[in-house]
């Protein structure tokens, strides 16, 4: 083998072992925020279910009391920025692991690019197919 074949082969290493490391961060990143979300999940439906005007609520490291419609919204608004970030982290994550895949000389997992199907295409499955 020559010295340029041993260069290639040696940067085709590093650019994997670079991908599969971001890749593990992701799925690290993915861990954490998935149980942020149940925890703000979970802190929702309490205070749902709570009684009281006012609840208390951590804010980062602070503990603050405050009335219970604005603790609600501010949950929720938490859950829609926590869900838009796990949603980029997926997609950045199937976009990693194909390259991933590419450099190993794989093929792309088949299913990554998969949609659901919309109202129009799920009735004219229905009208076709009589057991859904």
């Amino acid at each position: 083998m020559s010295q340029s074949d041993l260069d290639k082969s040696i940067e085709i290493i590093n650019k994997t072992e670079e991908l599969a490391d971001k890749i593990l961060v992701n799925k690290h990143e993915l861990t954490g925020m998935d149980k942020r979300r149940q925890e703000t999940r979970e802190a929702l439906r309490l205070i749902e279910n709570s009684e009281e005007k006012k609840v208390w609520i951590t804010i980062g490291s602070m503990l603050v009391k405050m009335p219970l419609k604005k603790a609600v919204e501010l949950l929720k608004k938490d859950q829609q920025q926590i869900e838009q970030q796990i949603n980029m982290i997926y997609s950045d994550q199937k976009v990693l692991v194909n390259k991933h895949r590419d450099l190993e000389f794989k093929s792309p997992f088949s299913g990554t690019h998969l949609k659901p199907l919309d109202k129009k295409e799920f009735d004219a499955l229905k009208t076709n197919l009589p057991m859904l």
